[in-house]
C-alpha cells in the first residue's frame, strides 16, 4: 500500500512499525524516511498503479528468461507527475497551476530560495504566498515539495 506524505505530498511505502506512531518508509527513491500515523492517508490510485506496474514488469522479465522475474520497487513506483516546486522552474510552475501567472512563479521560487538549503521541505510554507488559494491546490494534489 502506498501512502501521501501529507507535509511533503510525496508517497511512500510503508516498511515497518518503528516505535509507537512512527512508520518507516520509502519513498520513489528508495530513500528511508521515518514519518508519524497522522502525516500518512492511503493513495489507492497509486497503489493500484503500482501492482499493474509489478505484474506487467514481471511477465515482461519472465518472457526474457530473467529469474527470478522480479521488478525492483524502483522500476514499479508509480510515476509522480504533480509540480516538484523544488525542481520546477517559475515557468514551469505558471504553466502548472491555475491561477498562478509568471510573477507569483517567481516569487513562489525567490522564497525558495529564501529557505535554508534553498529548499522547501513543507507544504504550509507555500502558505505565505497569499494570491495563491493554496488549499485548492492541496485538495486537488497538484504540487509537492520532495
Amino acid at each position: 500500500m502506498l501512502y501521501q506524505n501529507k507535509v511533503t505530498g510525496g508517497l511512500v511505502e510503508v516498511i515497518s512499525q518503528h516505535g509507537e506512531g512512527i512508520k518507516m518508509c520509502l519513498d520513489a527513491n528508495e530513500e528511508v524516511l521515518y514519518l508519524n500515523d497522522e502525516d500518512l492517508v492511503p493513495h489507492l490510485e497509486a497503489t493500484t498503479q503500482q501492482i499493474k506496474d509489478e505484474e506487467r514488469l514481471t511477465e515482461s522479465l519472465a518472457s526474457e528468461g530473467v529469474r527470478p522475474a522480479k521488478p525492483t520497487k524502483k522500476e514499479t513506483f508509480p510515476v509522480d507527475t504533480r509540480v516538484n516546486l523544488n525542481l520546477a522552474s517559475a515557468r514551469q510552475i505558471a504553466d502548472s497551476l491555475p491561477g498562478v501567472g509568471l510573477k507569483t512563479a517567481r516569487d513562489i521560487k525567490d522564497l525558495q530560495l529564501s529557505l535554508p538549503g534553498e529548499r522547501f521541505s513543507r507544504l504550509e510554507q507555500l502558505k505565505s504566498i497569499k494570491r495563491v488559494d493554496w488549499d485548492e491546490i492541496f485538495k486537488e494534489n497538484l504540487v509537492r515539495v520532495e
